[in-house]
């Protein structure tokens, strides 16, 4: 009986298209979702929300880094493209990065990377550590805006 009531809600999941390859993607402590970019080794995606930025971006990147990935605290997450088209999800926005150094990236000085996080700056860089510790404040500026 079980396994007949399993399927069936897996049959009516697929036919109504609940159940596809973004549902597989990640959800970080503040709800937001990153992905894979298909086909594309080391870079990754994370959705826009309503009201988020830039740390809250940086927390998704740092706990897909750690959690999704598997990756050290001490890995760097590289900027790679600001708020633009997905590439895994079409009609949606993201911001592009990357946990593997690029050669297309720029090196930014510490004058150039400034003092506040920023996902305007290809090339823009943190510890994925440094990111995911943004998470904590991201989950309550999320909280007192009802959109948690």
């Amino acid at each position: 009986m079980r396994k007949t009531v399993a399927g069936l809600m897996l049959a009516t999941l697929l036919s109504t298209g609940f159940a596809t390859a973004a549902n597989a993607d990640y959800w970080a402590r503040n709800r937001m979702r990153a992905a894979d970019v298909p086909g594309q080794p080391g870079l990754f995606e994370v959705f826009q929300k309503a009201t988020a930025g830039a740390p809250d971006y940086w927390c998704v990147a740092g706990e897909y880094t750690r959690y999704q990935l598997h990756q050290h605290n001490t890995t760097r997450i590289y900027l790679v493209r600001g708020l633009g088209p997905s590439l895994a999800w079409p009609g949606r926005k993201a911001v592009l990065f990357s946990y593997v150094k690029r050669d297309d990236l720029p090196d930014l000085s510490v004058a150039e990377k400034g003092y506040s996080v920023s996902i305007r700056k290809p090339g823009y860089h943190l510890s994925a550590g440094h990111s995911s510790a943004f998470c904590a404040k991201s989950v309550r500026r999320f909280m007192r805006r009802g959109l948690y």
